[in-house]
């Protein structure tokens, strides 16, 4: 039998199991699984994506590749997945898939159970959606644990994000120590950057002089105040924008905020 693999490593990392944490061990599991069967298979058969969500069937290239190749490719007979959740988040689109697979003529296998994942009848469908039900409760519990888990750093202060300018992140190591022999981290800190945090003050006494935002930027860059950086890392100048962040930020008025933003397309 000539096999394909098909490996996908999530963005949602939350109620994964460790497996499916890396690509790269996905395809090694695959590869073994196959040799043992005794299926013929060639590097040029094996598609991945790298930290793409289940959701995005049409975004993600490596399964984009994946179908043009089992359409162009008659001889294919299966395809190697570590479980139905590498193919896709959703039960009804993946369902659909698998339904494409089928009449094709490509079966497909899961090494991790070392079985073949199958819609045929009443019972593999209710299998298929049983499985489904299971994943997704097991990665809600996985959310709201990590959910619960950041509300908590964050009524202590603690740093649940990215870096704010006119501080820096410090890690603060406990003494438990991981599978090197190193501290693990505990949580992150913020200290207070005394060159930024003198521009951040005097942003706040031009704007109570009156100043606008546009005399600010032209201001702090005339006299090579550093900015924040961009999101890329790099050194930008100050704008209107930038200052404006500085002025609305709760931060600074000793507020800390969590949870501010919502996903696309949601209520």
């Amino acid at each position: 039998m000539i096999a394909a693999i098909y490996a996908r490593k999530s963005t949602e990392q939350i109620g994964v199991a460790e497996d499916a944490k890396s690509v790269m061990r996905q395809i090694e599991g695959a590869k073994l699984y196959a040799a043992k069967k005794g299926w013929a298979l060639d590097d040029s058969l094996v598609f991945a994506d790298d930290g793409f969500s289940g959701a995005e069937f049409e975004r993600r290239p490596g399964f984009q590749r994946l179908k043009e190749t089992l359409k162009r490719r008659s001889h294919i007979q299966a395809l190697i997945v570590l479980d139905e959740s590498r193919l896709g988040r959703e039960s009804v689109e993946t369902a659909h898939i698998l339904k494409q697979f089928s009449l094709a003529g490509v079966r497909v296998f899961a090494y991790r159970e070392d079985r073949e994942i199958l819609i045929e009848t009443l019972l593999d469908k209710m299998r298929f959606a049983f499985s489904g039900l299971m994943d997704e409760g097991e990665r809600d519990r996985a959310q709201k644990r990590t959910y619960d888990a950041m509300l908590k750093k964050a009524s202590l202060g603690h740093v649940c994000g990215g870096r704010c300018y006119g501080y820096d992140n410090v890690e603060i190591v406990s003494s438990v120590l991981d599978a090197y022999g190193r501290p693990k981290r505990d949580h992150v800190e913020r200290k207070i950057n005394e060159q930024q945090a003198d521009v951040v003050r005097q942003i706040f006494r031009l704007c109570a002089a009156g100043k606008g935002m546009v005399s600010i930027a032209k201001q702090l860059n005339d006299e090579g105040k550093p900015a924040p950086r961009n999101s890329q890392g790099r050194q930008i100048s100050w704008s209107p924008s930038s200052v404006r962040s500085v002025l609305f930020r709760p931060l600074y008025r000793g507020i800390v905020t969590w949870n501010q933003t919502k996903k696309r397309n949601t209520w």
